[in-house]
């Protein structure tokens, strides 16, 4: 019986190893024919110029928007807390408290006993008021004196002098003319001090009211002494030819 030895054909073996160069050969060409020299400079340049249009326009927006008063800006975003729903107390207004008015009395001791009488308004808030502190010790007896037209006593020219050095004609009324007759009572103490200044008989033109109460406040340092207190009770004249 023979043995048959397998022996490669050397034709056989020269076909595959040129199919194998073929193939390899084709392999390279096929990856030279793709990737060019020209396509890999195209693909280049057209990156670049793409990078370039870019920023150009990029620069030529952002300016656009500047001219127009348009600004950019960058806004990073943060968390923010949510406020908690808290009960805001509105304060309550103040109740308005409406002051009472009040009204002083003056009790004057007239002959051993008390006279009760309310203050007597002025004609005008500027005129001014007597003190309210002011006050009469009690057992101090209290003369009442009234001028009368034509009289010469001597204490009412004292106290009549006493005033119309310090009396002054108010400008305004000089200015237009005006004159005027105010009668006014108050009480002189036995020290020469002047309290209760009031007008019996106020004057339709207030200048002359203040003019009057002023003038008695100024002069009370010239009065005379007296003996015992007492109640004053004269007219203030003002007309233009006794100026």
């Amino acid at each position: 019986m023979k043995t048959s030895v397998f022996q490669p054909n050397p034709n056989n073996q020269y076909q595959n190893m040129h199919n194998l160069s073929l193939e390899q050969t084709y392999q390279k060409n096929k990856q030279d024919t793709f990737l060019t020299p020209n396509k890999i400079a195209f693909i280049l340049s057209f990156v670049f110029h793409l990078c370039l249009v870019t920023a150009f326009y990029k620069h030529f927006h952002n300016s656009d928007l500047a001219q127009n008063g348009d600004y950019i800006t960058t806004l990073a975003l943060a968390t923010f807390q949510t406020p908690s729903n808290q009960e805001v107390e509105n304060p309550q207004p103040k109740p308005i408290i409406h002051k009472k008015k009040k009204y002083h009395k003056e009790f004057v001791k007239e002959h051993g006993k008390f006279a009760k009488k309310e203050e007597e308004s002025l004609a005008s808030s500027k005129t001014p008021k007597a003190k309210p502190d002011e006050k009469i010790e009690e057992g101090d007896r209290i003369q009442t004196l009234s001028f009368h037209a034509g009289s010469e006593d001597e204490l009412f020219s004292k106290i009549q002098r006493a005033i119309d050095r310090k009396n002054k004609y108010p400008p305004m009324a000089r200015k237009r003319g005006l004159e005027g007759e105010v009668v006014v009572e108050f009480i002189i103490y036995k020290d020469g001090k002047v309290a209760n200044i009031r007008l019996v008989k106020p004057c339709s033109h207030d200048p002359f009211n203040v003019a009057a109460i002023n003038a008695i406040k100024k002069a009370q340092n010239d009065f005379p002494r007296l003996s015992e207190t007492t109640k004053i009770r004269l007219p203030i004249i003002y007309e233009l030819d006794r100026v």
